[in-house]
């Protein structure tokens, strides 16, 4: 059965438009089997969330006049209504084009960036081995709550209530001789952007690696084709770039989330002259920081109060460079602001980084942020030579390992094929 009224012929700006039309419904449908609402208000979209779901902001479409206020509104909303979290997702450039700033400045951190990627199913390769013994079927019945490491194993299944169309969510679960080894979603949205979208492919990790994840993608790509769809649609993680490439996606182009942290936002949410220094900070806007110093310095502690971590998990220096204002940072460190040797590399101040490992040769295993990198990860990460070098003349700890993966910064330069980086540590082993 081929449904009507569907994307046909599409250049790569109009498929992501249809990715983000399909990220939009699939939360919307989310949000309604959770009893929760969907808010549409002058460009804003975002579910309620409650405290065990998350809140979901999707591709504002905001102007430079209502962008602070909606934004606002939606923060106070989260104070009254705490979700178990939120996220905002955008592509890019976002609307208005200071968004990230303004979110940032409220609360919320930094994310990931989704790689949109397309394929044309009719264009999807099938010529693929897989492990013998695997199994495939369509399965929205079975809970995989206790299936252990299985990624993904909560997604919410939208009730039939909320479906539009017959097949629209549909899971397909992979069984390894007998056994649940992943699964895979893909939810079809009609329309002008009508597209199949692809989601929560996951595998436990003892079993990837193997061509699974390739072939519950490939079983749901299958499954749109055969309903009659012309496109799908996809965000992808790095690690995942290359199985989608293998069964003919390509990259349409990178997006950006950001997510807040409920406790951390409820515990310390940011005052209105708070969020009014984080975006001059964000903007690099030196005449309203220059106009805001007077008031700061007369701040009780203020160094304390410059290096604080802010609710967005970030420190005002952090904040200046994840925001590329060098001109911002320089302005705190004028006023008292501390920065690492990451901070000062990454605003490419590579004497002043320097300067720092040779006083300190100890900062050069420092932990940053929610992974627990190293410098070295970074440079792994980058594939950024220079960087490694530098991090290796303070004679760091190879052995040290993040959280998320549990591997070296030699391990991570491995996984990503990044020769020169392997090299270099290995040598310095």
């Amino acid at each position: 059965m081929a449904y009507p009224s569907i994307l046909q012929v599409a250049d790569p700006g109009r498929l992501e438009q249809a990715a983000a039309f399909n990220h939009r419904e699939l939360f919307k449908k989310e949000a309604l089997t959770l009893g929760g609402s969907f808010f549409d208000v002058e460009g804003l979209c975002w579910t309620s969330g409650n405290a065990q779901s998350p809140s979901m902001v999707a591709f504002p479409q905001l102007t430079e006049e209502n962008a602070g206020r909606q934004l606002d509104d939606l923060m106070a909303y989260y104070r009254v209504h705490p979700p178990k979290g939120a996220g905002c997702w955008s592509l890019e450039p976002s609307t208005p084009p200071d968004l990230g700033v303004r979110l940032l400045a409220r609360g919320f951190q930094p994310g990931w960036k989704p790689r949109w990627m397309a394929l044309d199913l009719g264009q999807v390769r099938v010529d693929h081995s897989f492990p013998r013994g695997l199994t495939i079927v369509a399965d929205n019945q079975s809970s995989l709550t206790d299936i252990k490491n299985l990624p993904y194993a909560q997604v919410i299944v939208p009730a039939a209530a909320t479906i539009d169309l017959p097949g629209q969510w549909t899971r397909f679960v992979a069984t390894l001789h007998g056994k649940v080894v992943g699964h895979s979603v893909v939810f079809l949205t009609t329309g002008e952007l009508g597209a199949a979208g692809i989601y929560h492919v996951g595998v436990v990790p003892r079993h990837r690696k193997k061509g699974i994840g390739k072939a519950i993608t490939l079983a749901a790509c299958l499954f749109a084709r055969d309903k009659g769809y012309r496109y799908a649609v996809l965000n992808s993680t790095g690690a995942g770039q290359r199985t989608y490439e293998q069964l003919g996606f390509s990259v349409i182009r990178d997006g950006q989330t950001w997510w807040l942290v409920t406790d951390r936002y409820i515990n310390r949410p940011p005052s209105s002259s708070d969020v009014q220094l984080a975006e001059a900070v964000g903007r690099g806007d030196r005449l309203t920081l220059d106009a805001l110093r007077p008031r700061l310095e007369k701040t009780p502690g203020l160094s304390t109060y410059l290096n604080r971590e802010l609710s967005n998990g970030l420190t005002l220096m952090e904040l200046a460079v994840h925001c590329r204002q060098p001109s911002a940072a320089e302005w705190l460190v004028d006023i008292g602001a501390d920065y690492t040797v990451l901070d000062a590399w990454d605003l490419g101040w590579q004497d002043r980084a320097l300067q720092l490992l040779r006083k300190d040769p100890h900062s050069v295993n420092k932990i940053y942020g929610e992974w627990n990198k190293t410098l070295l990860h970074f440079a792994a990460e980058r594939n950024d030579a220079d960087l490694t070098r530098m991090a290796l003349t303070a004679r760091p700890d190879l052995r040290l390992k993040d959280s998320a993966y549990q591997s070296t910064a030699l391990e991570w330069a491995r996984h990503l094929g990044h020769t020169q980086i392997v090299e270099l540590l290995q040598d310095a082993r």
